[in-house]
């Protein structure tokens, strides 16, 4: 409902598996889910949680299988979307309460994480851009942003596992900063847009040179906004 673009792929299977090593892992028309996640009608609290798993499992169908990322570092962007979609739906289950406690959470986690450590960059190959120039910051520092990690974060597998944990959730806050920029019209209207164009792209043959459009990169995301 939220999306206009109907369901890419043929069949979608939601697998459950006992001790998974995490609570889902989508992959193109299906999902593993953790035997953790099923509960009884009678255990009320647990629907929160499960619901919220199978939501995100779904919602990476489309941002995460179906487009992918371009590189390494535009890996936050098709997570930041599918968990954008996903506090959607969240909000229309569960209310608007419910949802903002969420957002207040993930939050306080990320400030909590970069004050401790040090600042995330959700897109480690190019450099932030410089604050402008103000009273209060007259001459903008032109040296480039120092690694504070002990860890090199210009690479998935050399980053940490908490690094990458709290990075997808400083994803999602940043998604929902540019909701509220240009409002959850005009950006789902720019999820739509990469989702047709992915679809007509998924139809035509290797070599029509199309096939660029199923992934999505911070550059081509910042000029569609």
């Amino acid at each position: 409902e939220t999306l206009s673009n109907r369901y890419p792929f043929t069949c979608y299977k939601q697998v459950f598996v006992d001790e998974t090593e995490e609570d889902y892992k989508s992959y193109s028309t299906m999902s593993i889910l953790s035997t953790n996640l099923l509960h009884s009608a009678a255990i009320i609290d647990q629907t929160y949680t499960t619901r919220k798993v199978m939501a995100q499992a779904v919602a990476e169908q489309f941002f995460g299988c179906f487009i992918s990322m371009q590189n390494w570092s535009d890996m936050w962007l098709p997570k930041s979307i599918s968990q954008y979609l996903c506090g959607l739906y969240s909000r229309k289950c569960f209310g608007n309460n419910e949802y903002r406690e969420w957002i207040q959470s993930l939050l306080l986690e990320v400030v909590k994480y970069e004050e401790q450590f040090g600042g995330i960059i959700l897109d480690p190959s190019q450099a932030p851009t410089l604050l402008p120039v103000t009273i209060n910051n007259p001459q903008p520092s032109q040296k480039s942003v120092e690694n504070v990690f002990y860890f090199p974060i210009q690479n998935l597998h050399t980053m940490s596992p908490k690094y990458i944990e709290v990075l997808h959730k400083k994803a999602l806050l940043v998604m929902r900063m540019l909701e509220h920029r240009i409002g959850q019209e005009l950006l789902l209207q720019v999820f739509n847009k990469q989702l047709s164009l992915a679809v007509n792209a998924s139809q035509q043959k290797i070599g029509s040179g199309l096939w660029g459009h199923m992934l999505i990169s911070t550059n081509v995301f910042t000029k569609a906004i």
